[in-house]
């Protein structure tokens, strides 16, 4: 039960990823999504109606199976668990973002969003993430402070009417929250109810007691709740979307287990240099004559496996510094 349990994860991990991916590979500017193609437009839309959230599901699944059960041999506190993801969360984003600095000040001229290189700009990277060099990374802050949460999250734990409190106030603060961008507080309070709902359907088993057994209802289920969603509100093509997702990947599960096996295990490096690999594909796009598709599955490609060539190649290396730039965990005996 435990190696299907990762399984279908990992697969939905994959499959999370894969959206992220999609829904960078358009060509031309973000700025008039109604000039792409129809297909690209309706993927793009598809991929930010519910991946984001998939991905905070997810990671709090995860969270409670690795850090919060008491499954492994590893007493988590506070401190150990603040100091595991800086060392593999925000040392990387804070890595690539420098990168992203220092190209968009190489290469202006190829950049929608200019930058300068400066203390005040650096300052304003890590204070307001969003308008980061790298945009993307406000993901990791976001996902740094539900980590961070740990004793929230335990705390809760220990008692149904905790969870039940607790997840009340996450609902109130989807909808009520502050507006500001500082350190991704508005994200931070938008995306923290699909994290702490992945930590209680973990808790719970709600998966292998109802989900397992009824794949395919499941996966049906979250189709038309995805789709009553789209005509009333986000949140019902959030909820949906996660549902599908994972209904798919419990099907995959059992007929195509292998299913994104090439790339399911370097999200987080994909995350972080798939998007360097995109914006390639899409500089390459504007100075040549190559077809709008062909370009499009290129930068989907590229954005999924250069990446994982980069990180098997720095395994090979075992430096333990560049393991840690890329988010990578050094081998047994070398931490």
């Amino acid at each position: 039960m435990q190696r299907n349990k990762i399984n279908w994860i990992q697969i939905l991990q994959g499959w999370a990823m894969l959206w992220v991916v999609i829904g960078h590979a358009y060509m031309g500017s973000d700025k008039n999504p109604d000039q792409w193609p129809v297909y690209v437009l309706t993927l793009h839309r598809f991929a930010y109606s519910f991946h984001m959230a998939l991905f905070m599901f997810t990671s709090g699944y995860l969270f409670y199976l690795t850090r919060l059960s008491g499954n492994n041999n590893t007493r988590w506190t506070f401190l150990s668990v603040f100091a595991d993801k800086t060392k593999r969360l925000l040392l990387p984003g804070l890595v690539f973002s420098l990168l992203a600095l220092l190209l968009k000040v190489a290469f202006p001229g190829e950049m929608e969003r200019t930058v300068s290189l400066g203390l005040k700009d650096i300052v304003h990277m890590l204070l307001f993430p969003n308008d980061n060099p790298l945009r993307e990374m406000w993901f990791i802050v976001t996902l740094f402070w539900m980590f961070v949460c740990f004793p929230l999250w335990k705390w809760s734990m220990n008692d149904n009417r905790r969870v039940v409190g607790v997840l009340a106030a996450l609902c109130v603060l989807h909808f009520v929250h502050p507006s500001t961008q500082f350190l991704c507080l508005r994200e931070v309070c938008t995306f923290a109810i699909w994290f702490f709902c992945g930590i209680v359907v973990c808790k719970t088993g709600t998966v292998d007691r109802m989900f397992s057994a009824n794949k395919l209802l499941t996966l049906t289920a979250g189709i038309l709740v995805y789709a009553f969603g789209a005509i009333t509100h986000p949140v019902g093509q959030i909820l949906g979307g996660i549902i599908l997702s994972i209904g798919l990947a419990l099907l995959l599960d059992q007929y195509i287990p292998r299913t994104f096996h090439s790339f399911r295990n370097y999200t987080y490096q994909i995350f972080l240099m798939g998007i360097f690999c995109q914006i390639f594909v899409r500089i390459m796009y504007a100075h040549s004559g190559i077809p709008y598709l062909p370009a499009y599955l290129l930068s989907i490609a590229m954005g999924l496996y250069v990446p994982v060539l980069i990180s098997k190649l720095a395994i090979k290396t075992k430096c333990r510094p560049l393991l840690y730039c890329i988010g990578l965990r050094p081998p047994q005996g070398h931490e």
